[in-house]
């Protein structure tokens, strides 16, 4: 049934970009920056590429206890989406972050029907990983606001597995933003391109890989 459950994920990434994406609100920004777009970043080619990622990727699925895929079905989905607005325009709507923060809270619901302390740990690793990642975005100029809060969801997820899954998946998506920063900033030596790049989906790939690693 892992193959169905992939699906799903990778459904609900599509019809996310494709039904979410271009009705949410354009943000402000400062004088000569141009706005992100939303409605444009949606196409064919786009939505079934996101969609054929997420379908890769949520084959990790079955590393993980059936019980939990409620949780990966609004990670993997709305997620994916939200990510995908990331990568194109720098932007983490918080709209789309509160659907999928939505979604995730619903599959934690029914796994502490099923096993509370671990739901329980869960929201703890959420809630860990996002002051440790305020403290950050408080005293330095690393990452925007929506990185905090995606951090939240990632700790969440990471939790799912107790304290070595929380601290795996916090490495996996530090190690893979390091790699993107230098790689973007070797990209943009002697070009106009901006010096910020997105990090969120860095991040969230990181319960993504330390899943796929190491065996839960």
């Amino acid at each position: 049934m892992t193959w169905l459950a992939a699906l799903l994920c990778a459904v609900s990434a599509a019809l996310h970009l494709a039904c979410v994406v271009p009705r949410l609100t354009e943000p402000p920004t400062a004088e000569g920056e141009p706005a992100p777009g939303y409605a444009t970043l949606v196409s064919a080619r786009a939505i079934l590429l996101l969609g054929g990622s997420v379908m890769a990727l949520a084959h990790v699925l079955h590393r993980v206890p059936a019980e939990q895929w409620g949780v990966w079905f609004g990670y993997l989905g709305a997620g994916a989406a939200l990510v995908w607005v990331d990568l194109r325009t720098t932007w983490l709507p918080l709209t789309l972050h509160r659907i999928c923060a939505a979604q995730v809270v619903m599959g934690l619901a029914y796994v502490a029907v099923k096993d509370w302390p671990t739901a329980l740990g869960s929201v703890a690793g959420g809630c860990a990983a996002y002051g440790l990642f305020h403290l950050v975005w408080r005293f330095s100029a690393t990452f925007g606001y929506g990185d905090v809060r995606l951090a939240g969801t990632v700790g969440a997820m990471g939790a799912l597995w107790g304290l070595e899954g929380w601290l795996l998946s916090l490495l996996c998506g530090t190690l893979i933003g390091a790699i993107w920063g230098i790689a973007h900033t070797l990209a943009r030596r002697g070009t106009q391109h901006a010096a910020h790049f997105p990090y969120g989906p860095a991040l969230w790939l990181g319960p993504v890989v330390a899943a796929a690693v190491s065996g839960w």
